[in-house]
């Protein structure tokens, strides 16, 4: 019975998915430059975003372009991003599929604005609203350059990656 469901759902994800490339290096070491991916709406009640799923979105503000970063913070929470940790009402948020520095005295987010440079900084979501952060926080353009994501600029939640064919699986919630 439960295999059954698991290809239905499959069925259904791939008859309402679009496909996008990864660009850059931002979700490392989850998904690679150039790998493509899956993506189905999520404006569908059994598909509906949650913590740990890798959602693709256009970027708020002017700056424009399709991301693809995962969900760490949901509707309605207050969460805090302090030293590359993130902590949601004061509780220190387990992420193990971040890409963390190899060298302490590499910087946590060379690439992604100085957003940690060791001082806690501080978001409030709005009841429609996300907070998307790359898996590799030190080279990541994220929610902690542009701040939370509204759900109505979210295409959907990569479920399988599809290119190359080496790399075929589908894309774990974290």
């Amino acid at each position: 019975m439960r295999l059954a469901a698991s290809f239905l759902q499959g069925l259904v994800n791939i008859l309402f998915s679009g496909r996008t490339q990864v660009e850059g290096d931002s979700m490392l070491p989850s998904l690679a430059h150039r790998e493509s991916v899956f993506v189905v709406r999520t404006r569908f009640r059994w598909n509906k975003l949650r913590r740990g799923d890798v959602a693709v979105f256009e970027r708020p503000g002017d700056g424009g372009g399709i991301y693809i970063k995962r969900v760490v913070g949901l509707p309605g929470e207050d969460l805090s991003v302090a030293g590359g940790s993130v902590y949601l009402d004061g509780k220190l948020l387990e992420e193990n599929y971040l890409q963390r520095p190899t060298d302490p005295g590499d910087s946590v987010d060379s690439g992604a604005v100085n957003q940690d440079s060791g001082k806690s900084r501080e978001w409030f979501n709005g009841p429609d609203e996300y907070f998307l952060l790359g898996d590799n926080r030190a080279d990541s353009n994220d929610s902690r350059a542009f701040g939370p994501v509204s759900a109505n600029l979210i295409r959907g939640r990569a479920w399988f990656r599809c290119w190359p064919p080496t790399r075929w699986r589908p894309i774990a919630r974290g």
